[in-house]
C-alpha cells in the first residue's frame, strides 16, 4: 500500500478504468488535488508527497463515489464555470462548457445597449452559474438584475453563490414558474431551459441522469415543452429592443424559430458551439 501522491493517481486511475470512466487519469489527478486542497502548482510539484492514512482513505472514498458514476463536481459540491469556482449539489443542474456560449453572447449585447439602466432576467437560475458570470463579466454598475427558479433548494444554492461572489445588491432572488411571479420588463432575459426529451433521458450518461435534477433535464415529449411557454410569456416582459437569449438543444433550432416566429418574435442570431452544434440562439419581438 502506497502513500505516494504518484502512486495514489495510478492506483486511482486502475480504480476508475475498471469502472469505465471516460478519463481516468484526469479524473484521479483531480481527486486527489481537490481532496488535499491543492492549487495545481501545488500539485504538479509534489508528486514524491506523502499522504496520512486519513487522507489516503478519503481519496478512495472519493475514487469509489466517482467509479460509481458520481461526478467530481458533486462529490466536491464546487463547479468550475467561465473562470470561477461555484457552489453546487444535486438540487441544481452541474455548468457545462457549452453554456459559456451564452455567456460570451449575452455580454457581447450588454455593450450594445447605451441606456444608463440595463436590467437583466434569468429564467431557471439553478445554481446562479450563467448570470453571475455575466454579471462578473461586465463589471457596469448601471444593472440590476434578477434570478427566477420555481425550487426552493436551488434558490437556496444560487444565494449562497450570489453571497460568494459579494453581488446581494445587485442580483435579487424570486421564486417563480417562468414568468409566473416575475412582474417588471427587461432589456436582456436569458435562459438554459430544460431541452432534452423526457424518453431520452434515461440513455443520458449515469453522472448526468442520476446526479442533476430531472426538472432541470426534461424537456417534455418532444423537449421543446419549456420554449412554449417562454415563448408565449417573453413578449410581456421585454422592453423596447429587448432580447431574449437561449441555450437549445441539438436540431431544435427550425421548432424553436417556428415557435418563437407564432407569438411575434424575430431571429436575431443563431450560434454554433465547439461541436458544431447550434447551441445558442436569440430573437427579439417584431
Amino acid at each position: 500500500m502506497s502513500n505516494l501522491i504518484k502512486n495514489l493517481i495510478n492506483e486511482g486511475k486502475q480504480v476508475l478504468s475498471k469502472y469505465g470512466i471516460k478519463n481516468p487519469i484526469g479524473d484521479a489527478r483531480l481527486i486527489i488535488k481537490k481532496t488535499l486542497k491543492k492549487t495545481e502548482i501545488e500539485f504538479i510539484f509534489s508528486p514524491n508527497q506523502k499522504v496520512s492514512l486519513k487522507q489516503r482513505n478519503l481519496i478512495f472514498e472519493n475514487f469509489i463515489d466517482r467509479a460509481r458514476g458520481k461526478p467530481i463536481s458533486k462529490i466536491f459540491g464546487l463547479k468550475d464555470f467561465y473562470l470561477n469556482e461555484f457552489i453546487v449539489n444535486n438540487n441544481v443542474l452541474d455548468p457545462r462548457p457549452e453554456t459559456e456560449l451564452l455567456v460570451d453572447l449575452t455580454i457581447k449585447n450588454f455593450f450594445k445597449i447605451t441606456k444608463k439602466k440595463i436590467s437583466l432576467l434569468e429564467l431557471g437560475i439553478g445554481s446562479g452559474c450563467l448570470i453571475i458570470s455575466i454579471l462578473l463579466s461586465v463589471k457596469q454598475n448601471n444593472v440590476s438584475a434578477l434570478g427566477v427558479d420555481s425550487c426552493d433548494k436551488a434558490l437556496k444554492i444560487a444565494k449562497k453563490n450570489i453571497k460568494k461572489f459579494k453581488l446581494e445588491k445587485k442580483l435579487k432572488l424570486k421564486k417563480s414558474d417562468w414568468f409566473s411571479n416575475v412582474n417588471n420588463k427587461f432589456d436582456i432575459i436569458v435562459s438554459n431551459p430544460p431541452y432534452i426529451k423526457t424518453s431520452d433521458i434515461k440513455n443520458l450518461d449515469k453522472e448526468v441522469k442520476l446526479y442533476d435534477p430531472f426538472i432541470a433535464l426534461d424537456g417534455g415529449l418532444d423537449g421543446l415543452k419549456c420554449f412554449e411557454r417562454i415563448a408565449r410569456d417573453a413578449r410581456f416582459h421585454l422592453k423596447k429592443n429587448g432580447v431574449i437569449l437561449l441555450e437549445i438543444g441539438f436540431g431544435q433550432i427550425n421548432s424553436i424559430k417556428k415557435i418563437f416566429e407564432r407569438w411575434g418574435y424575430e431571429i436575431i442570431l443563431k450560434e454554433k458551439d465547439l461541436q458544431g452544434i447550434i447551441r445558442v440562439v436569440g430573437f427579439k419581438l417584431k
